[in-house]
């Protein structure tokens, strides 16, 4: 999947950043990670998962409670750029991961193919076309994978005023739980499950001298309130 860099309110008329967009992102659940079972006590979920149905195909997707929204997962300290210089600067605060997040398929009842789900939720939010090839992937986070963190960088040109510029990182994580059923009758199927996965992940510069417009993401927004106090 794609990563989108984005420059965010007046800080692009301030800034000339030159940052490299990285294709590929991971995952989310908000940074905790549920532990796998070992021992005997793994054998005995997979015995419980191996007992499972398989569920019938063509059936339903119904996703409900469905968050869908841009979270700030790094930040990097303010960086001074002086005024009344036309030298280039180099952006070297790093960035710091604010929250760790896996993509993960969880589901009981008649045991589904977690691809299918992404596909099928993909398909919802608009990303892929039911006709679309399958073996193409759903193009979000797979189960397992973990949100990568943007690293910043880049150079910012002059401006006439001392300027504090702070690059940040974040996820369009996606959350919903989901049901699908199949088949009629006594051979109706019914499997319940949850999703965290995201469609995209990048990072933003801002300046704190510059108010963020209203449209800006959340992430935009948190990144200023925690960088910039009044």
């Amino acid at each position: 999947m794609k990563r989108t860099r984005v420059h965010l309110g007046a800080a692009a008329a301030i800034v000339a950043a030159a940052l490299a967009c990285v294709s590929g992102c991971s995952a989310a659940d908000g940074g905790s990670t549920d532990a796998k079972p070992t021992g005997s006590a793994r054998a005995a979920a997979d015995k419980t998962v191996a007992r499972e149905p398989q569920a019938c195909r063509g059936g339903t997707y119904t996703w409900f409670n469905m968050q869908d929204r841009s979270v700030l997962n790094g930040l990097a300290d303010p960086q001074r750029v002086t005024g009344g210089s036309s030298k280039m600067t180099k952006l070297t605060e790093p960035v710091r991961r604010l929250r760790t997040d896996q993509a993960s398929v969880v589901s009981q009842g008649s045991r589904v193919d977690p691809k299918q789900v992404l596909i099928a939720l993909s398909t919802h939010l608009g990303f892929t076309e039911k006709d679309d090839d399958p073996e193409m992937g759903s193009g979000l986070g797979e189960p397992g994978e973990y949100a990568e963190i943007d690293s910043g960088g880049g150079e910012a040109s002059g401006s006439a005023r001392t300027v504090r510029l702070v690059s940040y990182s974040f996820v369009r994580l996606v959350e919903t739980d989901f049901r699908y059923t199949c088949g009629s009758g006594e051979d109706r199927r019914t499997t319940t499950g949850h999703v965290v996965t995201w469609p995209s992940s990048g990072g933003g510069l801002i300046s704190c001298e510059e108010p963020l417009d209203k449209k800006a993401s959340t992430a935009a927004h948190e990144a200023f309130r925690l960088s910039c106090p009044a």
